[in-house]
């Protein structure tokens, strides 16, 4: 009986010293708040990351547009011809200066029909040659006279216009931003889709993967030959194939 008086006020003196132990408080406060404190700075960080990727993006695009504004060779007696070597030169400058994007990479895609995954192209730059449909343009009338694409992305179609349906359209561009070309002269308008994958897919980040689009224009400053593309050299075009 004792023994068991004794028992029983060991426990209720264990329960009383356990009651108003503080010893653990700050380790428990921790555990708690530790997945929303690590919730924020992974978010944090994909939010930046995001923020980030888009400016190169866009950067790049401003870049191929400014450079196919100014491309061609020079001449006293004719207006600077534009050849598939210059546009070339352009594709791989902007790949270039995308490397650390991975633009010549790929991912992994599962398709929903067949749910089999095939690997597709991360990036793909679309540039064109707006120009009005004659000259004098009393119609204020555009098309698209020529494009070229680069980059493994080849599943991505232009989003705004192709040679084959933009013939005779009011501008190129998105809603409320299109853009025209002057009387005897041209805008280069550039397209640029890029898949964006998080740094890390754990569930915290409401980042999840998507296409960053980015566009471009900028008018060619200098007297053009538009009669043509020119390939002396007969190397490979860049063609778009939609």
């Amino acid at each position: 009986m004792i023994d068991i008086q004794s028992k029983a006020a060991t426990a209720k003196a264990f329960m009383a010293n356990l009651k108003s132990d503080r010893s653990g408080l700050a380790l428990v406060e921790f555990a708690v708040s530790l997945p929303f404190f690590m919730g924020l700075a992974i978010t944090g960080v994909e939010v930046a990351n995001y923020a980030a990727t888009t400016m190169q993006v866009n950067q790049i695009a401003l870049h191929i547009t400014d450079n196919a504004a100014r491309m061609g060779t020079n001449s006293l007696l004719t207006a600077k011809r534009v050849s598939e070597v210059d546009i070339n030169d352009v594709f791989i400058g902007a790949r270039h200066e995308g490397r650390g994007l991975l633009f010549d990479g790929f991912y992994p895609y599962t398709d929903p029909g067949t749910h089999q995954t095939v690997a597709r192209g991360n990036a793909r730059i679309i540039l064109s040659s707006v120009e009005p449909v004659a000259n004098p343009n009393t119609t204020n009338k555009y098309r698209i006279r020529w494009q070229r694409c680069s980059g493994p992305g080849t599943h991505y179609q232009p989003l705004y216009g192709k040679v084959s349906t933009h013939s005779n359209v009011d501008g190129i561009g998105p809603a409320g931003r299109q853009v025209t070309a002057p009387d005897f002269g041209a805008v280069m308008f550039t397209e640029i889709h890029y898949h964006f994958r998080p740094i890390l897919d754990v569930g915290f980040s409401n980042l999840v993967e998507k296409d960053i689009v980015a566009t471009s224009a900028m008018i060619v400053r200098d007297s053009r030959d538009f009669t043509q593309i020119y390939n002396t050299e007969n190397v490979t075009k860049a063609l778009c194939n939609f």
